[in-house]
């Protein structure tokens, strides 16, 4: 009878180790949570009050409702590319617009240590930047 309680009690652990939340894929979170991180981290960063960060956090909004829009399109990958150079020209003029000087070049110099995008999986190198 001890032996059937102990297997019982192990197979109940055993089980519950087996019962963890599913998550969804890695790389899908919410555009909000993206916005609000890294408002945060400017906010942290660049030392900004509560109107900086409200227009950097408006800013990136645009920012990302354009990405969308032509990564969504049907254009041709060299005509995306330069469309996307061309958002990122005007995110960082609005940047600029909203920034001190030295905060500016603190942000230019947050965003060139930020990573690049990962290899593909085919193992292809990527194409390079123009």
């Amino acid at each position: 009878m001890q032996k059937r309680l102990i297997i019982l009690f192990f197979a109940l652990i055993g089980f519950q180790a087996f019962a963890q939340p599913q998550t969804g894929p890695r790389g899908e979170r919410p555009p909000m949570t993206n916005t609000e991180r890294f408002t945060e981290r400017m906010t942290k960063e660049l030392n900004l009050n509560a109107t900086a960060s409200k227009k950097v956090r408006d800013a990136f909004m645009n920012n990302i409702k354009k990405m969308d829009a032509v990564l969504g399109s049907k254009l041709e990958e060299n005509d995306k590319r330069d469309a996307l150079d061309e958002n990122k020209k005007e995110f960082q003029n609005s940047m600029k617009g909203i920034l001190s000087p030295a905060q500016y070049a603190q942000f230019l110099k947050l965003e060139a240590e930020r990573p690049g995008p990962p290899p593909p999986p085919n193992g292809e190198r990527p194409p390079r930047p123009r």
